[in-house]
This record gives structure tokens, C-alpha cells and sequence, in this order.
């Protein structure tokens, strides 16, 4: 198991047709070579540009005190956090560490500490940035200084999205306050895993490539007793059709907008590709293929019932079928029938030719950390020296974040990364203060690949990384903030789940009731929405 935090970790899990997830995000375990990483000259320099601008040979000579927010896997800094990890920082770049006892992940915790006059020097929260931001309680930051002082950290972030998209999301209301984050697991789309075991039951040789033969499996897998129990109780799939909306050109329907290549802007939920989605959902379910509750079921009955092997093709994030993944979904049916295989489908195309894979937002340069309104100079630059170092130096990452080798954790044969089941708690985390708290930085695919991805993993992750991506809200980068969605996304989305539940089961002509459906979701706030994304993506792209 291993623990990340990523942009996923701060956005709001959108349950569509099954919950579009985020929580303590994404990676594998696994490895590197049994060697330890040599650091090369550039990475075991602490921070180049901090000891140029010292005439010193100890760029760290003068010891600082700092006050540190860090995000916690269990929401609250523990005072056991008082660990070899946090003296190992300490000792390297001669600073003290004060942590702040503060639930991160607490709302009202986090509004009353600030509104008390108190602050700190790194803060990394899991709450809303927005209103600390417009109180002025955060410093603003050089864009220019991020990148001279912390050129591995921005590197990272501009490989994995692009520097012109980092440049434009990094903001807050044309303003720096953040150094910049996102993960690899955030640029990865999620994957369709099918019983290959059922696959051979039911007579087919190879994985379906086209719309056609993924419909000829689902009924497969409805009708022809996959799983030879001699009973009728299997299903094709259920709850997120996700490669089959990618056919039809989107990821989403809910918030999605997207501009066309000219430019204009338009919600997904009233095109006409959602509208023959739909009614391939409608012709699907009255062949009885997909499971009748799997609009309405939640994430733990969606997984009790792959577990059981109810039907046979589910969609999620290749993180969630890594085998060093706890709790993941594919020993999670192994575990109950040791003859059950998971192969991994890539998207199929559509009527149109289109094809993709959806479950992810368009990538932006997230809030990573910030500091505080009267954090120095000083202050900022040696918290950027350890965290470019952190980012730099894979020998000291894998220290802060896993612990100490053969304690916290060991390597297999192919180097993968095993944590030791005790470091897996939230209390042994706590008191070796490793994982995100000070060990938060960008992980890149390069990285996780060589060190977390065991190669049983890799074919999901493969797949993954080479899909097309139909984005759950944009598919354009912009800067600001869409203040209409805020205000009628929740209306907005109870429209059109509404429709497309009665769409998809039936209980309406799609035909004739679409025109309405089009004005409710409009009246709704879907025309306030798509007006102001179209101003956010005329002033960031045709400049």
C-alpha cells in the first residue's frame, strides 16, 4: 500500500452513474533496484540557487524556526510526530519544527485557527483555499522565485501537464499564493477491468475492440452462465458504462463543458452525443445487461457485488487494481474464487469513430503548499530547499516518505516497495511522521513506475496512460474560478441525474422530452455556467 495525496485527495468525489472517486490518492508500491539511488551531483545539492545566494559554505548556517500545517493521513498532526523522520529535516537544514496540532481536514477547525490572528509558515491544508485567500492570509509568491529556487519540484509539474497549463492554474485570481502541485495518478484516466476467466467461459478468444463486441460481452455475461453456477444471476457490467460514454465523446455529463475546436463553449448534458448515449443505455437495460440498481448503488455495494461476482466488467482508476494497493478490487474477487482473472480493455471507438476514457478533471496545477502572510523570506527559502531537495534527492524521498528500509519498509526481487503492515496504520504513520506530512511532493509516472508499480500492475497502468482522456468538466485549461458553478452546479447536476436515471431505465421518451430537458438544465443554471466558462476560456486561450 502506498499513500499519496494528490489533487484527487482535495476534490469532491461526484457519484455520476457509480462515485467518480478521490481520497488518499494514488499509487502502487513498488520499486527501484535493491541499490540504493546514487545522488547525483545536482540532487544532493540541497538547493543550488539558496547556496549561491550565500557567501557561506554552509548555505543553512543560521537556524530558523518553523511553523508547520503538513496534511496528515488522519487529518490531525499527532504530537508523537516528535520522530526521527521530522530531526532527520531538522539536523539537514538546521531548522526547528514546531507542528501545528490542527485538523487540516477540518472546516471550522482550520476558519477558527486563522480567524484567532494565528498562522504558520507551511501550510498544506485539505479544506477550501478560497476564503483564507480572500482574507489576505497567505503570502504571495514570485512565479520566478518557485522556479529558481525549486527547479525539480516545478520540472515535475510541468512534465506531467504542461508548463503553459501550470502557469495558467497555478493562479488565484491572476495572483501566485501556492507552490504548484499534482500527481502522476491525476494525469492517468481510469481503466475497464473484465473477468478474462468469464471471457473464456462464454466462448470469447480476445478482448472486445469495438462497440459491437462489447455489447455481444455484456450479453454474454448476462445470459450464458459466465461463472457455471447453473444460475441466472450474472449481469454484463454495472454502474459507470466509462468507455462506452467515451465512444459517444465525453467523460461526464453532470458539469461537464467543453469547447469545440473553434473555440465555443457547451454543456455535454444537452449534446447530442449524451442523448444517443442515453439511448444506448435505454436499449441496453431493456436487454436486462447492466444491473438495474447500479444508478442508485454506492461505491461498498457496487464493490460487494464485483466481489461476489455479480457481473463482470467494472470501471476505476488502475491504482484501485494494483496488487500492492490495500483493499484493492482484484483480490478483492481472487481472494473468493483463486480461479477468477482480471484483463484490462482498452476504449473502444463509437459511432463517430470517437473513443476515450473518462474519471478525471482537467489537470491543473493544484494548491500544493503556501505560507503564511508573515512568513520571511528567509523562512520561505529554506522550506523551498527542503522540499526541492525531497523532490531532488529519491534516496531522501523514499526515507521521509516510507521510513527507514527494513523498518518501514523492504523491497521484493524487482525492487518494489513493500510497506511492513505495521507502517501501514494510521498510528505507526503518526508516530514515525512519514508519508504526506512532511514527505508531500509531485510524484511522476517515471518515478512510480521504477519504484511502485509492481509488474503485474503495469498492463492497467499501460492501458491507462495510453487512453484518450474525456475529461469530467473541461477540456481546456483556464484560469480563475467559475463562481456560476458554484453557485448551480449542485442544480445543475440534480438535473440531469434525474433525467438520465429515467433515461437509461426507460421511464421516458428521450425524444420527446429532450427539448425540455434542455431548457430545465439551462434554466437550471447550466446557461449562467456555460457563459462564464466561456469568458474564463476567451481570456486565458485567444489572447
Amino acid at each position: 500500500m502506498v499513500r499519496h495525496k494528490g489533487v484527487l485527495f482535495r476534490s469532491v468525489a461526484v457519484w455520476l452513474v457509480i462515485t467518480v472517486s478521490s481520497v488518499m490518492i494514488l499509487t502502487g508500491c513498488s520499486g527501484n533496484n535493491k541499490e540504493p539511488v546514487k545522488a547525483t551531483a545536482s540532487s544532493t545539492t540541497p538547493s543550488t540557487a539558496s547556496a549561491s545566494n550565500s557567501a557561506s559554505a554552509n548555505p543553512y548556517e543560521k537556524q530558523l524556526e518553523i511553523s508547520w500545517i503538513g496534511f496528515n493521513q488522519t487529518g490531525k498532526a499527532n504530537d508523537k510526530m516528535d520522530s526521527s523522520t521530522k530531526k532527520l529535516i531538522e539536523q539537514k537544514f538546521n531548522v526547528k519544527i514546531n507542528m501545528v496540532l490542527l485538523d487540516m481536514s477540518n472546516k471550522e477547525q482550520v476558519n477558527l485557527y486563522f480567524a484567532e490572528g494565528k498562522t504558520a509558515d507551511f501550510i498544506n491544508l485539505n479544506v477550501p483555499y478560497a476564503p483564507l485567500l480572500d482574507q489576505g492570509l497567505f503570502k504571495e509568491i514570485s512565479p520566478d522565485k518557485m522556479r529558481k529556487l525549486m527547479p525539480t519540484w516545478m520540472k515535475k509539474v510541468d512534465e506531467m501537464i504542461g508548463k503553459n497549463v501550470t502557469d495558467i492554474t497555478m493562479q488565484y485570481k491572476g495572483k501566485n499564493y501556492f507552490v504548484p502541485y499534482i500527481g502522476y495518478a491525476n494525469t492517468q484516466p481510469w481503466v475497464m477491468g473484465v473477468r478474462k476467466d468469464w471471457l473464456d467461459n462464454v466462448g470469447i478468444a480476445k478482448l472486445p475492440e469495438t462497440l459491437e463486441e462489447y455489447h455481444d460481452m455484456l450479453k454474454r455475461f448476462t445470459f450464458n452462465d459466465p461463472d457455471k453456477n447453473g444460475k441466472n444471476d450474472t449481469f454484463g457490467g454495472h454502474g459507470l458504462q466509462l468507455y462506452l460514454r467515451g465512444a459517444f465523446g465525453f467523460g461526464s455529463s453532470n458539469i461537464a463543458f467543453y469547447a469545440d475546436k473553434n473555440g465555443k463553449v457547451a454543456p455535454i448534458a444537452i449534446s447530442e452525443g449524451f442523448k444517443d448515449y442515453l439511448k444506448t443505455m435505454q436499449a441496453w437495460n431493456k436487454e436486462g445487461l447492466l444491473d438495474p440498481e447500479s444508478l442508485t448503488d454506492q461505491r461498498p455495494q457496487q464493490r460487494a457485488k464485483w466481489s461476489e461476482g455479480k457481473f463482470g466488467v467494472l470501471a476505476d482508476h488502475p491504482w484501485s487494481y494494483a496488487s500492492t494497493t490495500a483493499a484493492n478490487i482484484t483480490n478483492m474477487v481472487t481472494d473468493k474464487n483463486p480461479a477468477a482473472r482480471i484483463a484490462f480493455l482498452k476504449p473502444f471507438a463509437g459511432p463517430t469513430g470517437d473513443k476515450g476514457a473518462g474519471g478525471l478533471g482537467f489537470p491543473r496545477a493544484g494548491y500544493g503548499f503556501a505560507f503564511g502572510k508573515n512568513t520571511s523570506d528567509e523562512k520561505i527559502e529554506r522550506i523551498m530547499a527542503i522540499k526541492e531537495y525531497l523532490t531532488a534527492n529519491e534516496e531522501f524521498y523514499t526515507r521521509v516518505y516510507y521510513g527507514e528500509e527494513g523498518k518501514g519498509y523492504t523491497r521484493d526481487q524487482s525492487g518494489v516497495i513493500v510497506l511492513n503492515k505495521e507502517y501501514s496504520s494510521v498510528d505507526k504513520i503518526n508516530e514515525e511522521g512519514i508519508a504526506q506530512y512532511f514527505g508531500f511532493a509531485p510524484v511522476s509516472w517515471d518515478f512510480a513506475k521504477k519504484n511502485l508499480a509492481g509488474k503485474s500492475d503495469l498492463p492497467a497502468y499501460e492501458i491507462s496512460m495510453s487512453s484518450p482522456i474525456k475529461y469530467n468538466d473541461v477540456n481546456f485549461a483556464f484560469g480563475g474560478t467559475n463562481e456560476a458553478l458554484a453557485k448551480y452546479g449542485t442544480a445543475i447536476t440534480t438535473v440531469v441525474t434525474e433525467f438520465e436515471t429515467n433515461a437509461a431505465y426507460g421511464k421516458l421518451d428521450i425524444d420527446k422530452e429532450w427539448e425540455a430537458f434542455k431548457k430545465k438544465f439551462l434554466d437550471a443554471g447550466g446557461q449562467a455556467i456555460m457563459e462564464e466558462y466561456q469568458k474564463l476560456y476567451d481570456a486565458t486561450n485567444k489572447k
